[in-house]
């Protein structure tokens, strides 16, 4: 009886705990988050009354971590955006693409430089969103809750000559090459904790700065007080020396005296798996319960060596002994720790790995359909010209053929005209070489009638004159 009092008191606490979370967590929006991205973008409620934000009027095909600049500073790479609403989507929470909504942010109060995962080789260097399965531990850095692959679409990749540029977007490799750069890179994750924040460390700067064979400046990170400085015009001198940013506190955060949070709620089922999102609800151990959790140490310490001088010595090393224990059990604890999530991520980048590896063979598979197709089709091109050109060729031999014919026929018909007319000039010159013969036969008739005529009268004159005389 008393172990199923103590087990439902225990189910009553975890309830309870967990609705805190998911209150707290709601509220959130209330405050810093809510002021600054309504004007830019709607607040939608999925799942079990988790918040989130969908920015609006953007370019088609607009992505996370795109309109901006990469500025080294001590916490690592600082992602400097164009954007109003940047300051705060690009320093807290994560970017997630959902299958209705497109991208979509969750709150986080945590603060970084730029919340991203890398990928880099010899030649080009990328980054991504950092999915919500995301968390950062100050002992460990990134470790996740599901196991997640980012498509290499997301990613934005540039040649290291451009990474640091003002104007990187304009260098992004272009879509259809983005599969074959991202297929040969690697990943680096790389955070730590630095100087009470997030650091960012990513690709290693002097790698960035030998493969681009250019001078990175790092510039100084200065905290503002209040985010409304931001947009005021920063003088041009300093530009080039610090950048400014706002790192809100967690009461700016998670005040929730706003009532009239305005937001859209829907009933259509999200692709993100919200049971395994943990961002500002298992997490309830802020940056300042470890420093005092650290400050609770040292006095600890400090009254354990005071009380040092006034037990006896075999009390003193067994308390050594119990603290060294203590310690070794809570390093060997981290250390299993960081190997179990060490050995996830590895398993995970096993997986993606694999995916690739699958991806590219689906490619180089679609690669040879589609050359065997190409080459199909060109071998039906070619046959298709040949016969055209033989049928072309068909056509000039039958027009020549035809024309020949044709011009036989014209010959002939001439031919035939000219011997016709040879023949009627003939008949007309037999004609009038018969005439001329007749002609001169009756000339000469004529001509010997004349003569007979002439002797006759002469004879006859003859005749007269001896007949005169007589």
């Amino acid at each position: 009886m008393k172990k199923l009092i103590i087990a439902a008191v225990l189910i009553v606490l975890g309830l309870s705990v967990n609705a805190d979370a998911n209150t707290n967590y709601a509220k959130r929006v209330g405050g810093y988050f809510y002021t600054s991205l309504s004007p830019y973008g709607t607040w939608i409620e999925i799942g079990f009354g988790t918040p989130v934000w969908r920015p609006t009027h953007m370019k088609r095909n607009w992505s996370p971590y795109t309109q901006g600049q990469w500025i080294y500073t001590d916490y690592g790479w600082y992602w400097n955006s164009y954007e109003p609403f940047g300051e705060v989507v690009y320093h807290y929470g994560r970017w997630y693409f959902d299958d209705y909504y497109g991208w979509i942010w969750i709150p986080d109060y945590e603060w970084a430089p730029a919340w991203v995962d890398w990928r880099y080789d010899d030649d080009y260097i990328g980054w991504a969103p950092l999915s919500p399965y995301a968390l950062f531990s100050v002992n460990i850095g990134i470790h996740y809750t599901y196991d997640y692959y980012v498509p290499y679409t997301y990613w934005n990749y540039v040649q290291y000559n451009h990474f640091c540029d003002n104007n990187v977007y304009n260098y992004y490799v272009a879509p259809k090459y983005k599969y074959r750069v991202h297929s040969r890179t690697k990943m680096r994750t790389n955070y730590s904790y630095y100087d009470g924040r997030v650091r960012n460390n990513g690709v290693d700067y002097d790698r960035i700065r030998e493969r681009s064979g250019r001078m990175i400046e790092k510039r100084n990170l200065v905290t503002v007080n209040d985010p409304r400085e931001l947009t005021k015009e920063r003088d041009s001198n300093n530009r080039n020396k610090e950048i400014r940013t706002y790192i809100a506190n967690r009461d700016d955060i998670s005040r929730d005296n706003l009532r009239d949070v305005k937001m859209e709620r829907t009933d259509r089922k999200t692709s993100l798996n919200l049971d395994k999102v943990e961002l500002g609800r298992d997490r309830t151990i802020d940056r300042s319960d470890t420093r005092k959790i650290d400050d609770n140490r040292k006095v600890e310490t400090r009254e354990n060596m005071s009380n040092l001088n006034t037990r006896e010595s075999v009390d003193d090393s067994k308390r050594i002994d119990n603290n060294i224990n203590r310690r070794k059990m809570e390093n060997d604890r981290k250390l299993q720790e960081r190997n179990d999530i060490e050995k996830r991520n590895s398993e995970i980048e096993k997986r993606n790995n694999d995916q690739i590896r699958r991806n590219e063979e689906i490619k180089r598979t679609e690669e040879i359909k589609r050359t065997e197709q190409n080459r199909r089709n060109e071998e039906v091109q070619i046959q298709r010209k040949a016969n055209e050109e033989s049928n072309r060729k068909n056509d000039v031999t039958i027009q020549k053929r035809e024309e020949q014919k044709s011009n036989t026929e014209v010959f002939k018909q001439n031919n035939d005209r000219k011997i016709q007319q040879r023949q009627e000039t003939q008949k007309v010159e037999q004609r009038n070489q018969n005439s001329n013969i007749n002609r001169n036969t009756e000339v000469k008739r004529n001509s010997s009638n004349n003569k007979t005529e002439t002797k006759q009268n002469s004879r006859s004159n003859d005749q007269n004159n001896r007949s005169r005389t007589r």
